[in-house]
């Protein structure tokens, strides 16, 4: 394999390190992902360093976690747990927080950037754990400069108000549902893969990689961080749109010579624009398919919520990925044309927005 050459992107603003203390922790969005962590740093030992546990949360599920607590049940660990955490659906009654860990839909996180930036202390971080690119992934700006893909950060939201210097890249390699409110249930037991781009201090990286495998949640350095994301992506961006439009699960899609050839041609697309970013890929584009047929009897989370009525998550994994493209002046008509499919459906199940 060819080795690149990491180029380290434009210089961030130096930030204060986090305290030499138990960190505040504040999960927003404490779903079936956001809960799972949420749970494991609530049962975390005081020698984890972990102090405040709380999360952001609505309806009938915050209603359940204020009442009963957050409820865990993971496949090594069948018999529920229960955690006390405090639950509120106001970001703004909570004190300042050392870490903000977002768990939401990519398009649920832009909105609530002035709420995140006020949430944070003046030397906190925030793990986004999304799909798709990140809103703090630097595009070329056409000036020189860089900037968010404006499909994840419209406008530029929450790169104005919280800086991508904050951020640490978070990426969770494991499945989780919430089998009733306030209750997660881990059906695949993975690992969260934390990391940044070349060229960044990873002192709090390791922080808290060292606070969170404390709590007991498995957890993988990547570095270069990209190396990780586009890797996911170029899985997600192929399989969640042809089985989403399909309407198949990825192993019986990929019986199909037709639609096997279509998530290859998407992936081949994917793999050009992640070349372009330095990422390195561990196995071929017709590799990666065919284990997926192989190994994958599931649903992908665009098919899955397809299947119950909500909105897709179409921009952070399929829309930004053609902006990367498109800074870098690649085609990428596969990836184009099931996009534009998928917008088409959206549009047709909740109304043209123009």
């Amino acid at each position: 394999m060819t080795e690149v050459t990491q180029t380290p992107p434009a210089d961030l603003p130096d930030l204060p390190d986090l305290p030499d203390r138990p960190l505040s922790i504040c999960v927003v969005g404490a779903g079936a992902i956001g809960g799972a962590i949420a749970a494991q740093l609530a049962a975390a030992p005081p020698e984890a360093g972990i102090g405040a546990v709380s999360v952001v949360a609505r309806g009938a599920h915050l209603a359940a976690i204020q009442a009963q607590g957050l409820r865990l049940r993971t496949t090594s660990a069948p018999d529920i747990r229960t955690f006390q955490v405090t639950a509120t659906d106001d970001p703004d009654s909570l004190p300042a927080q050392d870490v903000i860990i977002t768990a939401l839909k990519g398009h649920q996180i832009p909105p609530m950037a002035d709420q995140l930036a006020r949430l944070l202390a003046p030397h906190g971080r925030i793990l986004s754990v999304v799909n798709g690119l990140p809103w703090w992934y630097p595009i070329s700006d056409g000036n020189g400069g860089t900037r968010g893909a404006d499909e994840v950060d419209p406008g530029g939201a929450l790169w104005s108000a919280i800086g991508p210097a904050r951020a640490i890249g978070a990426i969770a390699f494991f499945s989780a549902f919430v089998e009733e409110p306030g209750l997660i249930n881990v059906n695949n037991e993975g690992y969260i893969d934390l990391g940044r781009l070349p060229g960044q201090d990873t002192r709090d990286v390791l922080r808290m990689a060292e606070v969170m495998q404390a709590a007991g949640l498995s957890i993988r350095r990547t570095q270069p961080f990209q190396n990780a994301l586009w890797n996911k992506i170029m899985g997600n961006a192929a399989l969640n749109s042809v089985c989403a439009v399909s309407q198949t699960p990825v192993h019986k899609a990929l019986a199909d010579p037709v639609l096997m050839q279509f998530v290859v041609a998407i992936m081949h697309e994917v793999q050009a624009v992640g070349l372009a970013e330095q990422v390195v890929f561990p196995t071929s584009p017709e590799q990666r398919a065919q284990a997926a047929r192989e190994k994958l009897r599931i649903k992908p989370s665009t098919l899955q919520d397809l299947e119950a009525g909500r909105p897709m998550e179409i921009e952070p994994i399929f829309g930004a990925a053609l902006a990367v493209a498109r800074s870098h002046g690649l085609g990428c008509p596969n990836l184009a044309l099931v996009t534009a499919m998928l917008r088409a459906i959206d549009r047709t199940r909740f109304g043209d927005p123009a």
